[in-house]
């Protein structure tokens, strides 16, 4: 018996899920502060302060750090894999405003949507996840080959295609939030006080 190939991968951000692969998952929240009393000053601290996404300022980021764990036994002319797992650990960075309470009017009603579209836009992005992630496990699992190394191979040939499937649904994604986005009552509040380009409006 032997483990089983593991493998680690980062990232920023449906479909059908299999009811029986049920990866194990955490989810922590980490918050960046933020000032500012309208709506430029407040867009501002968030280019400023807000993470880094391959380069690109965001104002909000999602990143997961994903393992996969079991065993490969080899039994007379065949190997199977046993106790397999899919282990995600999320964190997701969000923008916390220091003076909230000091806002008022349209102003703190925008800023209260803004804020609820950035966390349904990352949960979404961990909801993208999950869901390869799901596909990816009950497909290791029903793996059958002659030798260990060959179930090994196979494992890492799912990994690779998941990978990059699951990167063009997150791709897809935020080009359809990136419609909304430019779209929404605070980003029109920020536009409204400054000509911006909407090139520097993303929510990754």
């Amino acid at each position: 018996m032997r483990k089983i190939l593991c493998l680690v991968a980062a990232t920023v951000v449906a479909m059908s899920l299999p009811v029986d692969a049920k990866p194990l998952q955490q989810t922590k929240y980490k918050y960046y502060t933020i000032s500012g009393d309208s709506p430029r000053e407040i867009y501002n601290a968030m280019i400023r302060g807000g993470p880094d996404v391959n380069g690109v300022n965001a104002y909000a980021s999602t990143s997961a750090t994903s393992s996969q764990d079991g065993r490969l036994v080899q039994k007379g002319k065949s190997c199977k894999v046993d106790s397999y797992t899919f282990n995600i650990n999320f964190t997701i960075n969000l923008p916390k405003l220091k003076n909230e309470s000091a806002l008022s009017g349209q102003t703190s009603a925008n800023w209260g949507r803004f804020k609820s579209f950035l966390k349904v836009h990352e949960e979404t992005h961990r909801s993208i996840w999950l869901a390869c992630a799901q596909s990816l496990e009950a497909q290791v699992k029903s793996l059958k080959g002659k030798t260990c190394n060959d179930i090994d191979n196979q494992a890492a040939k799912l990994w690779k295609k998941m990978r990059k499937s699951c990167d063009a649904k997150h791709a897809a994604f935020d080009a359809a939030e990136q419609r909304r986005l430019v779209k929404h009552p605070f980003v029109k509040l920020v536009m409204g006080q400054r000509q911006l380009s909407t090139k520097g409006l993303k929510a990754n």
